[in-house]
């Protein structure tokens, strides 16, 4: 290879170099100048160009689009809070019970309800335009819907078993005078049991009966310790049915909402699985009115 060469190829590479270089100025700057305009459907073309072209444009994905993201990754927190602006906004007309909270830049808690009486029900990503519904909440919500088709209610069972073992200790409690008129005449019959002097062939049965005795008066004293502890736990009980009891009630208002606001629990979750879509969508007829004007 002569000189001449070397010094061609070099140069080619120092070209190659620059035309990459210039493509990451050029791909800063637009992001830049789309976050100083307030242009968020080209932030999220610029973050992510083949998601954007596939669901948002239609195009084919057989041929990926080149993606600078990972030069300005780092700036997520900072991205998510700006672009929480205009779809908190987006997404108080389209979920009006929903309530969100940013716990730390560009981080989001999800409420169901509003700012003076709500739970929490996940995070809200910014980034990727989608809800990350708490796992246990979410399939309860769900399991509400579900059990609606046989009249029932997620928490009936357990409400029911605490009240059947709250029926249980309160016959305990009531039955304490029953309990102590058996112990006087187990102890009245333990004394006429120890006095008796059988013959040798007699002894074994009069100590299966003390055995007996002894034993009903065991489980009358087990009895009586449930009943003594009955109150508090028949409290605790009641506490817990009025805690699933709310429980129920907000469920029931959080199914009224989502039917008021989307049909159905179908269309609900339809419209979480296309909310990409749908917000970019709604960017975009805004940004061609804007244009028109």
């Amino acid at each position: 290879m002569d000189r001449q060469t070397e010094t061609d190829q070099f140069s080619q590479n120092d070209d190659q170099l620059s035309s990459a270089l210039n493509q990451k100025i050029t791909y800063l700057n637009d992001l830049n100048d789309s976050v100083k305009n307030g242009d968020d459907l080209k932030i999220y073309e610029l973050m992510d160009p083949n998601r954007f072209a596939t669901e948002l444009k239609g195009e084919d994905s057989d041929q990926p689009k080149a993606s600078f993201f990972g030069l300005a990754s780092d700036l997520n927190a900072q991205l998510s809070h700006h672009l929480s602006d205009k779809l908190i906004d987006y997404l108080g007309a389209t979920y009006p019970f929903f309530y969100y909270h940013e716990y730390e830049l560009g981080k989001f808690n999800v409420y169901f309800g509003n700012w003076w009486d709500h739970r929490l029900f996940g995070q809200l990503d910014p980034i990727n335009v989608r809800f990350d519904f708490a796992e246990d909440e979410y399939d309860k919500l769900s399991q509400s819907f579900s059990l609606e088709t046989d009249n029932k209610r997620v928490n009936d069972d357990e409400m029911r078993q605490l009240a059947e073992k709250n029926e249980y200790l309160t016959k305990l409690i009531q039955d304490q005078d029953k309990r102590d008129q058996r112990k006087e005449a187990i102890r009245q019959q333990l004394k006429e049991n120890e006095e008796k002097s059988p013959m040798p062939w007699e002894a074994g049965k009069v100590k299966e009966e003390r055995q007996r005795l002894n034993d009903e008066m065991l489980e009358l004293t087990k009895t009586d310790e449930q009943a003594t502890n009955g109150r508090s736990t028949i409290k605790q009980n009641e506490n817990e049915i009025l805690v699933l009891s709310k429980e129920e009630t907000i469920l029931s208002l959080e199914k009224q909402n989502i039917r008021a606001t989307f049909g159905s629990f179908e269309a609900f979750i339809d419209n979480n699985n296309h909310l990409y879509t749908k917000y970019l969508q709604s960017l975009d007829k805004e940004s061609q009115v804007s244009d028109g004007e």
